[in-house]
């Protein structure tokens, strides 16, 4: 019933002719005679086209006429609130008068873009952009950047205007969050004379994107009348669960105000379990208008009755379920919960809506469940043909069986729409074709048995109907089977099959204190049911447990997403060792879960979404983790190194922490102390060229200390500092249990990165622990550095992004007042510090260059910069008692263009040894 638009849109029509060129909105005028001739002879469909408004004139008229009138009944801030019509009025008023004040603002720009959740403020823009004269698009949720820019640029869209959650940057668009707007203390009368003149098209509905950049389409607000004319319903409580891009909310915003009815909407969550407690919560309260895609609407029931034994809803008038393939259990089921409920059941497909092919299957409360779900075709000049797998025509008699298509007379105008145009007339099966009379037909690919001349029951999905070991079998049926017979262990269940006809059962166990069997267990008792039940030739070939099933915008279950995983199930036995990401309602749930979807999609692997995956570890390399930061930017608008997504335990979670503290333009591990005062007070007033002789400037020093050579950058500084000073000597400073075992480490090193091993034996190596005094040496040892020593390269530390100063102090920041002690221990030496572009005091973009200096100010992110800026202020005080000494600020460092070596992901990722 609400399908058709979409259907439409999915298509591959070009867009309709421009929202510009058509008439300004007029509304239907009628003199007494005529109405009450009209009365009389209008047919239903005739009265209430007369009766048809734009839904802001109908807005004004509920407002002025019956302003108490409810408009509104929401969830989503953890409370109940309602708002009337005339509360809608104004606040949609007092929001399109802020839009005037804001500086570029202009009348000339025709469409705004809306970033909204099923939420209060979705219906507040909507109706303000309409009092100013513009046209809306609703952009989805789980759009990408480059989708918004696309359509951003298209439309020419300036501002954004956004409610509960915030869209990443949209190049050209300003961000709005007009719910900061005040309610004007002095609002005007609801009238068409405050607004700007009504236009038929009141904005743009788009394709889903899937198959790339979504098509965009002018709508004009007579779409509603070709459902209103099917709903007789003034008054009703119509719950609003789909974000604002579908077709279905969009006719719900068309029809609401022209019924007098209202929109009630759950608390908002990513979680598709939380979701359906919200819309228990709503049928709780009196919600009486249910619709919903049949996978979601079970989790609604299956939710209610896990919460209390008896639950039941006998206010609920209507029950829509549609968009799916309906299992009769589910109707029963919505029978039990709301009795006095008409259950709708809505059949309709993408090529069915082409034209117009729709059909319904109704119960009323007297009528008894059937055993299949006879669907009837409405539209008088569609007729029903049948054909086999072959695409071989097969009499549509009453009993038949064969894949439903649609067909229209031949002198249909729908024979000029691109997607016939252009079908291919030699593929029978093809969605989209001819007969041979010439007929428009559409092909829908579902397996059907014909009951009556225009109607049919529903056998299943051809793509989901199988042919196994030479029989045939219904996938639905056999995941229906499962979940009935084990419902004590799993709450749902998908069977694929994959391009190699295998057959993989994916399942979601169910949650509580009973047994949790492993997947190879489940495996066994699905296919001992399989036997009981004679289904014996169908073999599971692997089960794979999901933490919950994939479902997309729409509220449908993403099979396209399941037949991938399923694709891939034998390669994904690492991906449920990671935690399933806890989704809340926040902020920072929400980013975690988008950041875990992004990167399960540049690796291709679904089985790694909603996971908390250790990024370095699921197989992001150099590559992939460069595109993961540039899709993390034209998503957030932030600057993340590829280097510290590939650092030690980041996960998605851990990532969404940081991109919430630069979009609040705060470091995202703030100092947990005062910086500066933690350096003055560490500031050793010894360490100073006073009584030492003067410094005197070496071309080929006698000896060079490297500390942190076994990490990525250090290898590559002990073969740079052995190929310029060819006579000088190298001693390296490494952690291990003896010589024997930190020269291996050193090897080692060599090895991986293609270095040349024969520095490991021209090199001296000495044990040393940068956390302890002295580095961990003798007085003894110590003293002979000081002698031999006569230039330092201190590049050891140990790197950690996700932990605090405190914690990397002692090795970090201990390690270089070592560093300076030796450096003005017997003789001057020049210290060259090894510290990071992390410890310039920005956390986002600037217009100016950077300056090289040591920065004064301490507001630095994360726990290692911040030791690198206690560091360089140690530095920078003993410079200023002569002590000589450069500070190197690396940003991203990958390998050269000789060895094309890379960090490794264990903690190595800026080339300082890991301590």
């Amino acid at each position: 019933m609400l399908l058709c638009l979409r259907c439409l849109l999915d298509s591959d029509d070009e867009p309709g002719p421009s929202p510009a060129s058509n008439p300004p909105y007029s509304p239907p005028t009628m003199t007494t005679a005529d109405s009450s001739s009209a009365q009389q002879h209008a047919s239903p469909a005739e009265a209430v086209a007369a009766s048809w408004r734009h839904p802001l004139e109908a807005l004004i008229n509920l407002a002025r006429d019956e302003p108490d009138c409810l408009a509104i009944y929401t969830h989503e801030n953890s409370c109940t609130e309602t708002f009337s019509y005339r509360q809608t009025w104004d606040r949609a008023y007092s929001i399109a008068q802020g839009l005037r004040t804001l500086p570029n603002w202009s009348e000339d720009d025709k469409v705004v873009a809306l970033y909204c959740e099923p939420e209060t403020h979705w219906v507040f823009y909507t109706y303000a952009l309409w009092i100013l004269g513009k046209q809306v698009i609703y952009f989805a949720l789980n759009w990408p950047a480059t989708v918004r820019n696309h359509l951003a640029q298209r439309l020419n869209i300036k501002y954004v205007l956004y409610g509960l959650s915030k869209p990443g940057r949209v190049h050209g668009s300003e961000l709005i969050d007009a719910r900061t707007f005040p309610l004007l203390e002095t609002i005007p009368e609801p009238s068409l004379a405050v607004c700007a003149p009504l236009n038929d098209f009141i904005g743009f509905l788009s394709t889903s994107g899937t198959t790339g950049i979504p098509k965009t389409y002018p709508v004009a607000h007579k779409l509603g009348l070709s459902v209103r004319s099917a709903m007789d319903l003034p008054y009703i409580r119509q719950g609003v669960f789909q974000a604002p891009s579908f077709t279905a909310a969009m006719m719900t915003m068309l029809l609401t105000p022209n019924m007098k009815s209202s929109m009630w909407f759950p608390k908002p969550s990513p979680n598709i379990v939380e979701k359906a407690k919200g819309v228990v919560a709503l049928l709780d309260d009196g919600m009486d208008f249910v619709k919903a895609t049949p996978s979601f609407m079970r989790i609604v029931f299956k939710t209610a009755q896990s919460m209390r034994e008896h639950v039941q809803w006998p206010e609920v008038k209507y029950v829509v379920l549609m968009a799916e393939m309906i299992p009769v259990p589910l109707v029963q089921l919505a029978r039990d919960l709301c009795p006095n409920s008409i259950i709708h059941c809505g059949y309709g497909s993408s090529e069915a809506g082409i034209i117009q092919a729709f059909s319904m299957c109704t119960l009323h409360p007297t009528d008894p469940v059937p055993t299949k779900l006879v669907y009837v075709l409405r539209k008088p000049n569609v007729r029903c043909l049948l054909v086999d797998d072959q695409g071989d025509p097969v009499a549509p008699e009453p009993g038949s069986t064969g894949i439903l298509c649609l067909a229209v007379p031949k002198e249909d105008p729908v024979r000029d729409h691109p997607n016939f145009v252009h079908s291919n007339p030699n593929d029978k099966l093809a969605s989209f074709g001819f007969l041979e009379d010439g007929s428009p037909r559409v092909c829908t690919m579902d397996w059907v048995e014909m009951v009556g001349e225009k109607s049919f029951s529903v056998i299943g999905r051809v793509g989901r109907k199988v042919k196994v070991n030479g029989v045939y079998v219904d996938l639905q049926v056999l995941e229906d089977l499962l979940v009935s017979k084990m419902s004590g262990l799993i709450s749902d269940c998908a069977i694929m099959q994959t391009l190699e006809l295998k057959i993989v059962m994916l399942y979601v166990p169910k949650e509580g204190n009973g047994p949790r069997l492993l997947p190879r267990q489940i495996l066994d008792m699905a296919e001992t049911i399989f036997k009981f039940e004679n289904i014996s030739k169908v073999p599971i070939n692997n089960c794979m447990e999901l933490h919950e099933m994939p479902f997309n915008e729409s509220g449908k279950r993403d099979l396209k997403k399941l037949k991938r995983i399923a694709e891939r199930t034998d390669t994904y036995g690492l991906a449920v060792n990671y935690p399933p990401l806890l989704v809340e309602d926040s902020k920072e749930s929400r980013i975690a879960a988008k950041v875990s979807r992004l990167g399960s999609e540049i690796l291709e692997a679904e089985a790694l979404d909603g996971r908390d995956y250790y990024i370095a570890g699921v197989g992001f390399d150099s590559l992939t983790v460069g595109r993961l930061a540039l899709v993390l930017h034209r998503e957030f608008d932030v600057d993340i190194s590829p280097v510290v997504l590939l650092s030690h335990g980041m996960t998605p979670k851990n990532v969404a922490h940081i991109i919430i503290d630069m979009l609040d333009d705060r470091p995202f591990s703030p100092p947990t102390l005062d910086l500066a005062a933690e350096a003055a007070k560490l500031d050793d007033s010894t360490v100073t060229s006073a009584h030492l002789p003067p410094f005197e400037f070496q071309a080929a020093p006698r000896t060079i200390l490297l500390t942190g050579a076994t990490g990525f950058l250090g290898a590559f500084l002990l073969a740079e500092l052995s190929r310029k000073f060819p006579s000088s000597k190298i001693i390296c400073l490494i952690r291990g249990t003896d010589i024997a075992h930190a020269t291996a480490r050193l090897r080692e090193t060599a090895e991986i990165l293609l270095l040349e091993t024969q520095l490991v034996d021209q090199s001296e190596v000495i044990c040393g622990d940068l956390s302890k005094p002295q580095w961990g040496l003798s007085d003894e040892k110590w003293a002979e550095l000081a002698e031999r020593v006569d230039a330092i390269v201190h590049n050891g530390a140990e790197v950690h992004w996700l932990y605090n100063y405190e914690r990397l102090m002692d090795v970090n920041v201990g390690g270089t007042q070592a560093a300076l002690r030796l450096a003005t221990t017997h003789h001057l030496k020049p210290l060259h510090y090894i510290s990071t572009i992390g410890a310039i005091p920005k956390t986002k973009p600037a217009d100016n260059f950077v300056l090289e200096k040591v920065y004064p100010d301490w507001n630095v992110s994360g726990g290692y910069a911040q030791t690198k800026w206690v560091s360089e202020q140690l530095i920078e005080k003993a410079r200023s008692r002569g002590v000589p000494a450069t500070i190197i600020r690396p940003s991203i460092i990958a390998g050269d263009s000789v060895h094309g070596g890379e960090s490794d992901s264990a903690g190595r990722a800026h080339g300082h040894e890991q301590h």
